[in-house]
């Protein structure tokens, strides 16, 4: 980058805002943020209930339930994988 373009773009953040610029309610933020925490929360406590909950792998009970806990996280490190690969 230029010192010219860089000056700019420094100077861009001082800058008013247009009025039709989009603004950001901080309630809605925090709405997006404690839900994001619990549907992650949600998604951590099935996969340990499946996963760990009374011997989870192993055992051979649950076979079915550890089965399915196995294709979840195996979908989610391939789709962790796919998203970081895009960047």
């Amino acid at each position: 980058m230029t010192p010219a373009s860089l000056w700019r773009s420094w100077t861009a953040l001082f800058e008013e805002e247009p009025a039709d610029a989009p603004r950001y309610d901080p309630v809605h933020l925090a709405t997006v943020f404690v839900a994001c925490q619990a549907a992650a929360g949600a998604l951590f406590w099935l996969l340990w209930t499946l996963m760990v909950y009374e011997g989870g792998f192993g055992t051979g009970e649950g076979r079915l339930g550890n089965f399915a806990a196995g294709l979840i996280l195996a979908a989610a490190a391939l789709a962790l994988r796919r998203a970081a690969r895009k960047k």
